[in-house]
């Protein structure tokens, strides 16, 4: 008799050790601990399976926490805005609501202007249409989920200013047609990692995109 004749006889009775249960004890299965039995072989395997269960089940609470945690401060970021009558008052709802909130070391609101040169007030940051539509901006406003990683200098000068240290940083464009883009810089160069998810930027965007209208007309 093979080992192949073993398998292949437990496949086609796999009661066969309900009908032998003293056998189990008898079968010896190597371990990190030494051979132990069949019985504690399974029983380890079952305490493993159960670790990595409740370990996914913890993974997914925090998720979930973490999700409505940045749920909440976001409903109350637009909330504010809602009640913006000018800029100042939408760079104030962004600094408290945003910047403070989510611990941000840089918050820009990015703003393509009927200016001469680059303005910047408070969060707000005004750039003349000529920079707006260099080419390194272009490509984030059109990029349906903005660009989170590591940008390069002259796209970082235009969204942050040279005075700001940023090593990373997400972006997304703000308005449909697009009117200026809203930016999150860090000094870490792995504080914001490709592949991050945008969606809450991109909720904050869509608000200021319907808002800004109504307030620059």
């Amino acid at each position: 008799m093979t080992d192949q004749d073993v398998i292949d006889y437990l496949s086609q009775n796999p009661d066969f050790f309900n009908r032998n249960p003293g056998l189990i004890d008898q079968i010896q299965v190597p371990s990190e601990q030494g051979v132990i039995s069949l019985s504690h072989h399974a029983m380890a395997q079952l305490r493993a399976q159960l670790q990595k269960a409740r370990d996914e089940n913890e993974r997914m609470i925090t998720s979930a926490r973490s999700n409505a945690w940045i749920f909440e401060r976001t409903r109350g970021l637009v909330l504010a805005l809602l009640q913006c009558e000018d800029l100042d008052s939408v760079s104030a709802a962004l600094e408290e609501h945003l910047q403070r909130a989510f611990e941000l070391e840089t918050v820009c609101l990015v703003l393509a202007d009927d200016v001469e040169q680059v303005e910047d007030r408070g969060i707000i940051r005004r750039l003349p249409h000529s920079e707006f539509n260099s080419d390194d901006v272009q490509q984030l406003v059109m990029s349906p989920d903005g660009r989170v990683g590591r940008f390069s200098d002259g796209l970082n000068e235009r969204l942050f200013g040279e005075e700001r240290q940023v090593g990373s940083a997400a972006a997304v464009a703000v308005g449909k047609p697009t009117v200026g883009a809203l930016a999150l810089g860090s000094a870490n160069q792995h504080h914001f990692e490709g592949g991050m998810d945008t969606l809450f930027l991109a909720t904050i965007a869509e608000a200021l995109g319907l808002l800004l209208p109504r307030i620059r007309a």
